[in-house]
């Protein structure tokens, strides 16, 4: 308490230390600039700053502390601070605590979003070391939800970027040791072994004077217990225990160490001092106040005591290890406790199957459950991500629209002035000879003031024009704000520009080329829309494109999340061909068979093989989509052979067959 008292003092001390020295810089600095706008709000700036590092400081310390209240309102204050002022590092770090307090507050599903958000964030600023350590702690919320493979993902992901920065070992040794931890829960024991050597290489390079890791020994030896390997197991296990004054320094790992040698021992039936060492396991563990270890050496007593035929002790070591597994909620060690007294409890052992097999079910159905929310998670933030690329392409694009347009209107504008200024020093010139000569020459310099008139008018209605296109550098700059923001908000703001963008770009459209009036009418219904679609593919790519589709049937009567839907997968073949396939031609055929909408979708393109083609967003999104509207895709390409997508969907609405 007195620890937690002075760490307290300390923070307070330096935030007053902190507010007065920032407080003499801005009195410095106004003497000698107080007519300064712009230094003042420099300063300001810098205030702000200093305020919210030690605001996050502050939520921090709370954090350290268990004090959730406090540390949940300081936090939120930090984020939006943060968003305010777009200082993204400090969001990043706030999102990193955020998900480190919902780790510890078992909100697992939290945790991972807002480890998400903090990874990408330092993603984005090329922070590989900051990403790489909130991989791990992203990896290790995995492996605690027994999420082995995502967890094993997000440490390689890690070690590749520390491979690429400095000073990292200290890094590697705890990814490579939390891959070795993963790896023997995968029940890869080589690869495991593998990942433990290769972290010890890293330790050494830490603390070369170091004679033993005890940990990675121990875990070492972990995996040569659970592959069966007892006498490495066993030979790894005393060299740890060997360590001068371990008992000492670290009396509850040596209880662990201790007890994971006999139970060792206990498999391959070698009792000799086996129940001491788990009586002395247990004992130290009993006056540390560890629970959960004492449920692990009631449950190894229970197996020895089972060895020796005395069911009697067997039977209360098992019942302690079931009590302590309830009040720690450790159900992997309650699941042992059933089993074993299934096997020795004759009278209740159907209860206690019942309540394993209860158990085993549940946890079964959480887990997949959290997998398949983080898995939900991932795909949904690399779905804003994808998004967030394809705008940044549309404004680089626009950005050079514009600037190529103001370009031109600035050379027309160049070469007009440049050739009146000629024609007036002609005419100049000119008035020196005859009065007829000069009478002809001012006849003909109203017909050329005439043109320049109606050259100036043009230049006029150019400008006008690009007028319009002014709208779209400010549209542009607000999106080039708003993009170093990842929030929901930031994102609404982003879309609605591009309907403004879009909006503009049909009026500049308009005025250019004079639409006609029918063009202005188009009809806005699903074929028509697919029609544009493969109209504005052909004019873009120079591919050939074909849709046929029965004309009898009323295709609005349509579900309209079939007709959004399939747009969209329509929309995403026929932009993988033009990215891919490099066909000539595309065709679409849409029919009503059976009851079903059936859609061909087709190309003469390079093909691809669909044994070693990995899915990708683009396909990911096709079936996502389809799996909404209960669609059945088939996708068949051979190489040099092009590629069909077929697609059926199960159509309710008899108002489309009867149309």
């Amino acid at each position: 308490m007195q620890k937690l008292y002075t760490l307290l003092i300390i923070t307070v001390l330096l935030f007053s230390c902190n507010q007065k020295k920032e407080k003499q810089q801005l009195v410095e600095v106004t003497k000698h600039q107080q007519k300064t706008k712009d230094t003042t709000n420099l300063l300001q700036h810098k205030k702000d700053s200093v305020y919210r590092r030690q605001l996050h400081s502050l939520a921090y310390t709370y954090l350290t502390q268990d004090d959730s209240l406090n540390f949940r309102e300081t936090n939120k204050k930090v984020m939006e601070l943060s968003l305010k002022q777009k200082d993204s590092t400090l969001l990043a770090y706030a999102y990193w605590d955020l998900g480190y307090f919902f780790h510890e507050k078992l909100k697992v599903d939290s945790s991972y979003v807002y480890y998400l958000k903090a990874q990408n964030i330092f993603a984005l600023q090329k922070k590989k070391k900051k990403e790489g350590t909130v991989l791990q702690s992203l990896s290790i919320l995995q492996s605690h939800v027994k999420d082995y493979r995502g967890s094993e993902i997000s440490t390689i992901k890690a070690i590749e970027l520390f491979d690429d920065v400095e000073d990292s070992d200290l890094e590697l040794y705890s990814s490579y040791n939390n891959l070795g931890s993963v790896t023997n829960a995968l029940k890869e024991h080589d690869r495991a072994l593998e990942y433990y050597n290769k972290a010890l290489e890293y330790y050494k390079k830490i603390k070369p004077k170091s004679k033993i890791n005890t940990t990675l020994v121990n875990n070492i030896a972990n995996v040569y217990r659970d592959k069966e390997d007892y006498d490495n197991a066993i030979e790894n296990y005393e060299k740890v225990l060997a360590v001068d004054s371990l008992y000492e320094k670290k009396a509850l790992f040596y209880a662990k160490v201790l007890d994971n040698l006999a139970y060792t021992k206990l498999k391959i039936k070698d009792t000799i001092n086996v129940e001491k060492q788990l009586i002395r396991a247990l004992q130290i563990r009993d006056s540390l106040g560890d629970n959960t270890g004492l449920a692990i050496s009631h449950y190894n007593l229970a197996e020895f005591y089972i060895l020796k035929k005395d069911t009697s002790k067997a039977l209360e070591n098992a019942k302690k290890s079931e009590e302590y597994s309830l009040a720690n909620k450790n159900n992997k060690r309650l699941l042992q406790a059933y089993d074993i007294l299934t096997s020795i409890d004759p009278i209740n052992a159907s209860n206690y199957a019942h309540k394993y097999i209860v158990l085993n079910d549940s946890l079964i159905a959480e887990e997949r459950m959290i997998q398949d929310k983080f898995t939900r998670i991932k795909y949904e933030t690399d779905e804003v991500i994808e998004e967030k690329e394809e705008l940044e392409e549309q404004k680089q694009i626009l950005i050079s629209f514009v600037i190529g347009a103001l370009l031109l209107a600035f050379a027309i504008f160049i070469i007009g002035s440049q050739y009146i200024k000629n024609q007036k020093l002609k005419f100049e010139q000119e008035q020196q000879e005859t009065n007829l000569e000069t009478f002809n020459l001012m006849l003909d310099q109203k017909g050329k003031l005439a043109q320049a008139k109606q050259e100036e008018q043009l230049r006029i209605s150019q400008e006008l024009h690009d007028g319009v296109l002014g709208s779209l550098t400010g549209i542009g700059l607000i999106l080039k704000a708003t993009n170093k923001r990842a929030d929901e908000e930031a994102i609404a703001e982003r879309l609605d520009l591009i309907k403004q963008l879009q909006e503009t770009a049909e009026e500049i459209r308009t005025i250019s080329h004079t639409l006609s009036a029918a063009s202005s009418k188009k009809m806005q219904n699903f074929t028509n829309s697919i029609i544009e679609l493969l109209h504005n593919t052909s004019k873009a790519s120079n591919i050939k494109t074909s849709f046929t589709f029965d004309k009898k049937i009323d295709w609005d009567y349509l579900n309209a999340e079939i007709k959004i839907n399939l747009y969209r997968i329509i929309q995403e073949g026929v932009q993988n061909c033009v990215k891919y396939s490099k066909a000539e031609n595309i065709l679409l055929d849409l029919s009503m068979k059976n009851s079903n909408l059936s859609v061909i979708l087709s190309d003469d393109g390079v093909g691809f093989n669909l044994q070693k083609k990995k899915r990708g967003i683009g396909l990911k999104n096709i079936y996502s989509r389809a799996n909404k509207i209960n669609a059945n895709v088939n996708i068949e390409s051979k190489i040099g052979e092009g590629t069909k997508i077929y697609i059926t969907i199960p159509v309710e609405d008899k108002k489309v067959f009867n149309s």
